[in-house]
This record gives C-alpha cells, sequence and structure tokens, in this order.
C-alpha cells in the first residue's frame, strides 16, 4: 500500500516541473529545487523598512542629544534637582501614604503610580518644551495623587519659558481639571472649599515664581545683549580709530616724501639724459660738466636727507600723546606759511617755471592752518612737476574772509584730454580729506585748458 502510493505520487513532481519549466525529465528532482520567486523582492522590502525605522530613530535621538546639548552646568544641576524631588515625592504619595487616602481603591493605585511616574519624568524636558510637558502631565494632573508635585513643576516651566498669555491660560485649565478630584476620591480632613482654595494657591504661587523667573532670564538676556552690542560698538570704534590713523599716516608720509622723491628723481632724470651721448648732437644739450655734475649730486643728496628728516619729523607728530602747535617741541617744526617760498625756491632750483604771490598775513591763522597750506601748495607743485615737467605753474596764497584761499594753477600737458589726467590721484584725495578736517573746501579739476587745485581755509569761530 506504501509503495504503491510512493509509486503514484512519484511522477507528480517531475510532471508538474516539466510543465511549469520546461525541463526535461530526466534531470534530477534535487536540481529543480529553486527558490520561490517572491524571495528576492520581499528581502528588499523588508530591508527599506528597516532602515526607514532606524533613520527615524536616528533622528530622534539627534533630537533629544539636541535638548540635552542645550543645557548649561547650571540647567542640569536645576533640572535633576527638579525630577529628583518629583520622584522622591511621587514614592511618598504613592507608596508611603496609601492608608491615609480610604477613599482611593486599592485597584487604582497601580494607575495612580504609573500616571504619576509618567509625569515626573516628563519634567526632564519641560525646560525645552514646557506647551508639549503640561499637555502631557494633565492627566496625571487631573486623575492622580502622586502626580501633584509633577503638575506645580509643569505650571512653574509655563510660567518661566512660555509666553504669559499661554501659561496663564494652561494654569486655569489645570485648576479647572483638578476641581472635580476631591469629589470624586476626597482627601481625608478636607472640606472641598478648602482643597479648592489651597488649589488654586499652589498653582499661583507656582505660576508667579515662574513669571518672576522669566523675568529675569529676560533682563539677563537684554543685559548681556546690550554689553554684547557695546563691546562690538567699541571694536568697531578702535578699528576706525586705526584706519583714520592709517590713512593720517599715509597722507603725512605722502605730503612729505612725494615732493622730495620728485625733486630727486627731476635732478637724476636731468642728470641721465645729458649723460646718456657724451658725442651730444646738435639738438641735445652738451654733456654737464664736471661742476654742474656735483651741484646735480649734491641737490639729490640734500633732497634724499630732507625727505629722511621730514619722514622723521612726521612721525615723531603721529607718536605724541600731547595736543596743541607745540607738542612735538622746538626740534621738529612744523611748516609755515613763510615756509612756501623756501618751497618755490626749491621748486624753480629743479627747473620748474613757477610764479608766486602772497598776500596773507601768516600770524593771524593758527599753526594746523598754515601746515596745511604749507601742504596744499606742495601737493600742487609736486603734481605739476610729475604730470607736467616743463609747464609754468601759478602759485596763489592771498587772504579770504578771515583765512586764506590758495590756488594752483598749470596748463594741461600735451595730448592730455580733461578727463585723462594721469596718476592715481591719491595725493589729492588725502589732501582734500586734510582740509576738510579743517573746516575747509578744496577743489579741483580742469577748467579752460589748465588743471586748478583750489582749496579755501577758514578760522574756526
Amino acid at each position: 500500500m506504501v509503495t504503491s502510493d510512493a509509486e503514484e505520487r512519484r511522477p507528480v513532481g517531475p510532471a508538474l516541473v516539466v510543465e511549469n519549466t520546461d525541463v526535461s525529465a530526466a534531470e534530477p528532482a534535487t536540481a529543480r529545487l529553486d527558490p520561490p520567486a517572491v524571495e528576492p523582492a520581499a528581502t528588499p522590502l523588508r530591508a527599506s523598512t528597516l532602515a526607514a525605522a532606524t533613520a527615524r530613530l536616528h533622528a530622534s535621538a539627534k533630537r533629544l542629544g539636541r535638548l540635552h546639548a542645550r543645557r548649561t552646568t547650571g540647567e542640569w544641576v536645576a533640572d535633576s534637582v527638579q525630577v529628583g524631588i518629583a520622584l522622591l515625592l511621587w514614592w511618598f504619595l504613592g507608596f508611603v501614604t496609601v492608608d491615609a487616602y480610604p477613599a482611593v481603591p486599592d485597584w487604582f493605585w497601580p494607575v495612580d503610580r504609573t500616571l504619576g511616574l509618567l509625569a515626573c519624568l516628563a519634567l526632564w524636558w519641560a525646560r525645552f518644551r514646557p506647551v508639549t510637558v503640561a499637555f502631557v502631565v494633565l492627566l496625571p494632573a487631573a486623575s492622580a495623587m502622586s502626580a501633584g508635585f509633577a503638575a506645580l513643576a509643569a505650571v512653574y516651566r509655563l510660567g518661566s519659558h512660555a509666553r504669559p498669555r499661554v501659561a496663564i491660560g494652561m494654569t486655569a485649565l489645570y485648576l479647572a481639571v483638578g476641581m472635580p478630584y476631591h469629589a470624586v476620591l476626597p482627601v481625608p480632613g478636607t472640606t472641598w472649599a478648602w482643597y479648592a482654595l489651597m488649589l488654586v494657591l499652589m498653582h499661583l504661587v507656582a505660576l508667579c515664581f515662574g513669571l518672576l523667573a522669566r523675568s529675569r532670564r529676560l533682563a539677563l538676556d537684554r543685559l548681556r545683549s546690550d554689553a554684547a552690542r557695546e563691546r562690538q560698538l567699541f571694536e568697531a570704534r578702535i578699528v576706525g580709530a586705526r584706519r583714520d590713523e592709517r590713512e593720517r599716516v599715509a597722507r603725512e608720509m605722502h605730503d612729505v616724501l612725494a615732493h622730495r622723491v620728485s625733486l630727486v628723481s627731476v635732478h637724476a632724470g636731468a642728470l641721465e639724459y645729458r649723460l646718456d651721448n657724451p658725442a651730444a648732437p646738435a639738438h641735445r644739450p652738451a654733456p654737464p660738466s664736471t661742476t654742474e655734475i656735483r651741484e646735480a649730486v649734491a641737490v639729490i643728496r640734500q633732497n634724499a636727507h630732507l625727505a629722511v628728516e621730514e619722514l622723521r619729523h612726521v612721525l615723531a607728530v603721529l607718536r605724541t600723546d600731547e595736543a596743541g602747535d607745540d607738542a612735538i617741541g622746538q626740534d621738529h617744526p612744523q611748516p609755515r606759511l613763510t615756509d612756501i617760498d623756501r618751497l618755490v625756491d626749491e621748486a624753480r632750483g629743479a627747473g620748474q617755471h613757477v610764479t608766486a604771490h602772497m598776500d596773507v598775513v601768516s600770524s593771524d591763522l593758527p599753526g594746523t592752518l598754515q601746515r596745511t597750506a604749507f601742504r596744499v601748495v606742495q601737493e600742487g607743485l609736486t603734481n605739476a612737476r610729475k604730470h607736467a615737467p616743463r609747464a609754468h605753474v601759478r602759485v596763489e596764497v592771498v587772504a579770504d574772509d578771515g583765512g586764506v584761499r590758495l590756488t594752483v594753477t598749470n596748463p594741461l600737458p600735451v595730448g592730455v584730454g580733461p578727463g585723462e589726467i594721469p596718476g592715481a590721484r591719491a595725493g589729492l584725495t588725502g589732501l582734500d580729506e586734510r582740509v576738510r578736517l579743517d573746516g575747509g573746501t578744496f577743489d579741483h579739476g580742469v577748467h579752460d585748458g589748465e588743471f586748478r587745485l583750489t582749496a579755501r581755509l577758514g578760522v574756526r569761530r
């Protein structure tokens, strides 16, 4: 009987395999026992589901980590103490004083303890999620005796970390859901009126302490932000003072060195030009004599020496801590209006054609204005020497409404249009700032084929 059944069943497998896979019946049966076709599709599905669940767990852990990382050391201590006190009172009310509340049935105490423990643990996140934690603690506060301290702590956190309107509304909701507790599970030795009064007072005290803590924290944050703002303003003033000092140093160095270096450059260029071809053609000047070479070298040496001396004087002025015209002492006299004649003579000695007209009394002007007037004329002569070396320069210094008006004019060099004056104009920019700091006006530009530099300096009254 068994043999016949086996014989009847033996052809079933091969027949099905041949019908489904078109494989010859002569092949072994073990070669045709392949896994189900659905397995490869089911495995990626389970893997993707597991990966999504893992990603959600990682995201939740990261959010919890951010909540932990945002706490300071003081906040860690305060929150730990709060949760520790809540757990201690939960254990006292839920286990030690059980016999003091006969109205609470025995079957309800496990529920009371579970809700109270949930409320106590939820307090750990009350600092960052006060409203969410308040809603979590709402049910334990309404029905669990062991959650009494946790409910008051949640109200305190509402006052200290939530908006006042939200905190007041949630406190009213806590009072509304807590009032019926005494009617359902009466507290021994307490009337309903006394219970309601104590409930309201405890919640209001917790709310007021929370609001006070919030006000104090906001005041401290405001003080910190004001201090940070003042520190930023102070640092900005320091940076501005350093920038102004650097600009002042740059202006002084430019005014001092540009004039002397331009004189050196003119003499050296003339000397190089005449020495370039000893056998001078008819259209070129004769080579310089020994006396001329000696005089040119002496002028170059003198101007280099004066450039170093004036630079040293400038640095001495910038380093002094005193104020006034006499701060630098008698060893470092500053240029005055009377020195403009010397400036013009030096320009003429360098080969410039300069005409000067002076009609002002220097004693009527403060020393700072006289120094600025000297720098204006010096910059005008330097620019003319650099950009129009063979042009005729006119210098005019005249009294003007209690002050002085200075004008330096020279024709435009050949091939240069009104908008093509060469140079970076760094000296003119610094001179403009210097004149404006002294309360004057400064203007420069092309007028009727001439480059004109004009400055007006007035005595402040």
